[in-house]
């Protein structure tokens, strides 16, 4: 220490690393308590300095500081300026009472937050489809380049295996569709008409809808836990380090069977809808099932099937590439991944509404 008209200057060299940091935390301790006034560091002279020699150094500048002095660093090298600067702690900040809205603002600007968040997750969402149409393409140019044994596996998975519980729910949706409808129709003696109720209902919306909702529970969170765990365990880091794309080994393989395997259980959905239906009217109205048939044949309309059929591609996609989407938004932790997964979920069934609702208004304006 050097002892100046207008203060007091400490003067380190060589190396201030954690080697030396016993031996000049002491030194600086006992200078520190003898300094007053306008105090001076002077590291120009040091060649090494590490974080715990940056932090010695800020620790005792304040501690100068807290006894009513000035204190200065002073440094010839960037990247100690810079390093010094990161590892400063400024305890008077934690004491500053964090700023709040007034009451009335509260509501206001937590909605506006959570829309932001959305809009920006959305934004993101939209980019990820992007990724998958331009992976796609290529995959179409070069269709040796896709993985046709993980395409098979998660059509079992997302498509057969998905059979028994699609086929038991849609049953009983049509069970309570004719059954609903026969009872209120058999206030105005036009029981007959429940078939064709039925038909409209189950194969133009509650078939597709109920199937695409059932999957995206069941896919949408598989699909996400399976790409966080890989995430959190670095599996796709290792594949971008190998020069592999995630897009073309996890992502296109889901989504591509999902949408060859939701069309085939909305056909099995509409299949099962339809004998619930039928068995609901037998017990109603006493229509056997021969009669049954021989009534849907006068009434179905392909239309109403196609219409029901075509949907299915859009919630496909939705579906699939919401729970990707949100498995690669995972981080190390495990409650990162359950979080995303509930998420997934939540965002795969609202799109899926929301998309029906979209074709809904669209065939209703074209007329069919």
């Amino acid at each position: 220490m050097t002892r100046t008209g207008s203060g007091d200057r400490f003067g380190f060299s060589g190396d201030l690393t954690v080697h030396a940091l016993r031996q000049a935390e002491d030194l600086l301790h006992d200078a520190a308590r003898k300094a007053g006034g306008r105090v001076e560091i002077d590291l120009t002279a040091v060649t090494h300095l590490d974080t715990a020699g940056a932090l010695l150094i800020n620790l005792a500048a304040d501690d100068i500081r807290k006894r009513g002095g000035e204190c200065t660093v002073l440094s010839g090298d960037d990247g100690q300026r810079k390093l010094l600067e990161k590892s400063r702690f400024s305890p008077e900040g934690q004491d500053k009472k964090k700023e709040t809205a007034p009451l009335h603002l509260a509501v206001p600007n937590t909605v506006g937050l959570m829309l932001c968040h959305q809009i920006d997750v959305l934004g993101q969402l939209i980019g990820f489809l992007g990724q998958f149409l331009v992976v796609t393409s290529k995959l179409l140019i070069r269709p040796h380049r896709m993985r046709w044994t993980s395409l098979a596996f998660h059509m079992e998975q997302t498509g057969v295996k998905a059979v028994p519980i699609v086929a038991l729910l849609t049953f009983l949706i049509g069970m309570v569709v004719a059954y609903m409808g026969a009872e209120q129709l058999s206030n105005f003696g036009a029981q007959v008409f429940a078939v064709k109720l039925l038909e409209v209902t189950v194969m133009r919306e509650m078939a597709v809808l109920i199937t695409a909702i059932v999957v995206a529970g069941r896919s949408s969170s598989s699909f996400t836990a399976q790409i966080g765990a890989m995430v959190a365990n670095e599996e796709v880091a290792a594949m971008l380090s190998m020069g592999l794309d995630p897009n073309v080994l996890l992502v296109v393989p889901r989504v591509v069977a999902l949408m060859i395997c939701l069309p085939m259980l909305v056909f099995v959905a509409d299949i099962a809808a339809l004998l619930g239906g039928a068995a609901a009217i037998w017990y109603t109205i006493g229509m056997d099932l021969q009669t049954f048939i021989s009534e849907l044949h006068n009434v179905a309309e392909l239309k109403n099937f196609l219409v029901g059929i075509v949907k299915t591609p859009f919630f496909a996609i939705a579906i699939g590439l919401v729970g990707c989407f949100q498995g690669f938004r995972a981080t190390t932790s495990a409650e990162s991944v359950g979080l995303l997964t509930t998420i997934s979920v939540v965002q795969a069934i609202f799109i899926v509404i929301l998309l029906d609702a979209v074709f809904a208004i669209f065939f209703t304006t074209i007329g069919i």
